[in-house]
């Protein structure tokens, strides 16, 4: 079965200024210095993500995850161990992606950051799912729903509805499978995501043939 597992590349995080906690109190312009190019990183490893150049982005993250804990920025600390994660997977490395989710859900729980929680958690699924221990997989799956729902970011909840339809596909379980894709695709046509709706699509139509 080739079916489309839904993992969940967060592209929205906006670094707002503070004051970094450092061991020497750095001047105003130092600080705006040291926010311009976690900024940029940020960016650039975002975009190489994105255009899947894993082994770039994996260098740009793990720059960002340096000067994050340099500056105890937990919440940044989280987004960049997801984005390592992410790309690792990308390199069919889920062991290794899994490792980086598990260290980055503390850290986003502490931080209070819930959609970098349900990123963590639903990822989290997605290597358990690629390694087959497709009961670890929902587990988490149905630990990420409701904080995606919380979130209310209709294409983080699609994507996790359908990984949830796609262990009961894989578990035999057709009928239940078709419901949460069904309910998948109406919050993608909802979200306005053809690319996400057509990927669904795919799933039922593999779970009804």
């Amino acid at each position: 079965m080739n079916a489309f597992i839904s993992r969940l590349l967060i592209l929205t995080l906006c670094l707002t200024p503070v004051t970094l906690t450092v061991t020497s109190r750095p001047t105003w312009g130092e600080t705006d210095s040291i926010e311009t190019t976690i900024q940029q990183l940020t960016e650039e490893a975002k975009i190489q993500t994105e255009q899947k150049q894993s082994q770039q982005a994996i260098s740009t993250w793990q720059q960002v995850l340096d000067m994050a804990q340099q500056h105890n920025k937990k919440h940044l600390q989280a987004f960049a161990l997801v984005g390592l994660g992410l790309n690792y997977h990308d390199l069919q490395q889920p062991s290794t992606a899994l490792d980086y989710y598990q260290q980055a859900l503390p850290i986003a729980q502490q931080s209070g950051d819930r959609r970098v929680v349900g990123a963590a958690l639903n990822n989290m699924g997605a290597a358990y799912q690629s390694l087959g221990q497709y009961q670890e997989a929902l587990t988490y799956y149905e630990r990420a729903l409701p904080i995606t729902q919380q979130v209310d970011k209709p294409k983080d909840i699609a994507k996790t509805l359908n990984n949830i339809g796609e262990i009961h596909s894989l578990t035999g379980k057709r009928t239940m499978a078709l419901q949460y894709y069904q309910e998948a695709l109406y919050i993608a046509q909802k979200a306005s995501d053809p690319i996400l709706e057509q990927d669904i699509r795919h799933n039922i139509d593999q779970v009804q043939n």
